[in-house]
């Protein structure tokens, strides 16, 4: 729980008062409960093994199996590099500054003040900037999980006959998201993000076993270059999936030794290799799977009339509406902190409430407004990761190594400027592309409003929505126990004819 506080900006500054040339931050930090290698690790691949797994395919399918490959380590290994340059910047400023630590926020804010004369101007914006990102990352992480909430529960839904428009079952998910927002402690949420993370881990094994239940087949046109169009998306989609700077931010200020953090053979090293791996083999696998009919979502391809694939798209959607809260307490903390000095004592309860509700209908209102999942992905992942995890680390060194002089110092101002062009490039392709696939899906998604206002207007008047509604999640509840309890007895059987032999 601690990465939600340290994101929110709770943990920002740990001073030291040791004053020599030598001075080493790492030893001036001070953790309550640092974590240990193995844990850290362990946090490291949970925190960015999430939702966006579940898309790597359809990332796959813009650039076909080949360019896929390529494109996940390239994207990966230059992310990885990135993040490199920032932590390693982040210790370069606080020897400067002679402090243990500094957020990002304010890291970027001490890297205007001593860098360059003519940028020193913008040092109280950096710090806002840094915090605004934050706050449009979380709240479109949010609304992507509206939506891929809602699109699981919908395709479960239509088979037992309660078939209603997307933006029905995101207008349905409002009450649950609130109830569960209004929840003010990360201790009463531990219980909650662990359910999630259980949740998570029994659904992608059911996602697997559909991924592995049949041979996968190899096709020239599959692996193939696909339209230089989709690669935006391809490179937006991966950046959500894999980037997660404020969890790898926290995690390496929480490590008990953070000097095995970087390096080589560091631990971000070794974790990135196994994400990348793991993101590769879902991304090809999924599409050689189903090919161009590839989704959003991979669990949206199972088939829903299958009652573990309605096991699998119920059980990850739970454990992704569990994990709303969590995400969403980040953007309230970093407004809270600032509005809750403006506010009196005697509205503060009010206030906070209404906070807490309003951040909850904006990634609402945009999940309702823009109910496309892909380019929604795409489009949260180019904005927000290319200037949090490519552009201002780019920057933020360059700041923090102004005065090096020689060719070295030429060389790093000229490397981060390229870094730079292309974290852009790849905002600006990634933004207009997927503003241009929703927008072209736009006139789809009016039609299919109108045919589901009729629907539901007819469903009222006539008081099926109630007794369908209750029908479905008995339904739901009594095939996903047949499910899982079929799943274990099949263990169990193959146990036994092990045992026997």
């Amino acid at each position: 729980m601690f990465v939600y506080e340290y994101m929110s900006g709770l943990a920002e500054t740990i001073g030291g008062d040791e004053d020599q040339d030598n001075y080493d931050p790492h030893l001036h930090r001070k953790v309550e409960k640092p974590t240990t290698y193995s844990e850290t690790l362990m946090h490291m691949l949970k925190g960015s093994i999430g939702a966006g797994i579940l898309a790597m395919p359809e990332a796959c399918r813009r650039t076909g199996v080949l360019w896929g490959i390529i494109g996940i380590i390239l994207i990966g290994v230059f992310a990885t590099y990135c993040i490199h340059i920032l932590i390693k910047s982040q210790y370069v400023i606080c020897r400067k500054k002679r402090t243990g630590y500094l957020s990002y926020q304010k890291s970027m804010g001490i890297a205007a003040e001593t860098g360059p004369k003519f940028l020193r101007w913008s040092s109280k914006c950096f710090p806002m900037l840094v915090e605004i990102m934050l706050l449009i990352w979380q709240l479109g992480v949010c609304a992507v999980y509206v939506v891929f909430v809602a699109e699981n529960i919908k395709q479960v839904a239509d088979v037992y006959g309660a078939v209603y428009g997307i933006r029905i079952h995101i207008c349905f998910l409002l009450i649950p998201l609130i109830i569960v927002d209004l929840i003010k402690s990360l201790k009463l949420l531990t219980p909650v993000s662990t359910t999630s993370n259980v949740l998570t881990l029994l659904g992608y094994v059911l996602v697997f076993f559909y991924l592995l239940e049949d041979d996968i087949q190899f096709t020239a046109d599959k692996m193939k270059f696909k339209s230089i169009n989709d690669v935006p998306l391809f490179i937006g989609t991966t950046l959500f999936a894999m980037e997660a700077v404020g969890v790898i931010l926290a995690l390496e200020y929480n490590m008990q030794q953070p000097k095995k953090f970087l390096g080589i053979a560091g631990l971000f090293n070794i974790a990135m290799l196994i994400i990348l791996f793991l993101y590769t083999v879902v991304g090809v696998c999924g599409y050689l799977k189903y090919g161009e009919d590839i989704k959003a979502s991979i669990t949206l391809n199972l088939p829903a009339s299958h009652k573990k694939a309605q096991a699998s798209k119920l059980i990850i959607a739970i454990s992704i509406f569990l994990t709303f809260p969590l995400q969403n307490y980040v953007a309230w903390q970093i407004i809270w902190q600032k509005l809750k000095k403006r506010v009196k004592p005697s509205l503060s309860k009010i206030a906070d409430y209404s906070l807490r509700v309003i951040l909850v209908l904006i990634p609402w209102g945009f999940a309702l407004a823009l109910p496309k999942l892909g380019p929604f992905i795409s489009l949260v992942g180019a904005f927000c990761l290319s200037i949090l995890a490519l552009i201002l680390p780019a920057w933020l060194e360059a700041c923090a190594w102004w005065d090096e002089k020689g060719a070295k110092g030429v060389f790093r101002k000229l490397k981060d400027l390229i870094i730079g062009v292309i974290g852009t490039f790849c905002l600006v392709a990634g933004v207009l592309t997927s503003i241009k696939e929703i927008t072209e899906s736009t006139e789809a998604h009016s039609e299919l409003m109108d045919e589901v206002d009729v629907d539901v207007k007819d469903a009222l008047r006539s008081n099926v929505l109630p007794d369908a509604l209750s029908s479905m999640a008995s339904n739901l509840t009594a095939n996903m126990t047949s499910a899982l309890t079929e799943m274990l007895v099949d263990q169990l059987s193959s146990q036994l004819n092990l045992t026997s032999m």
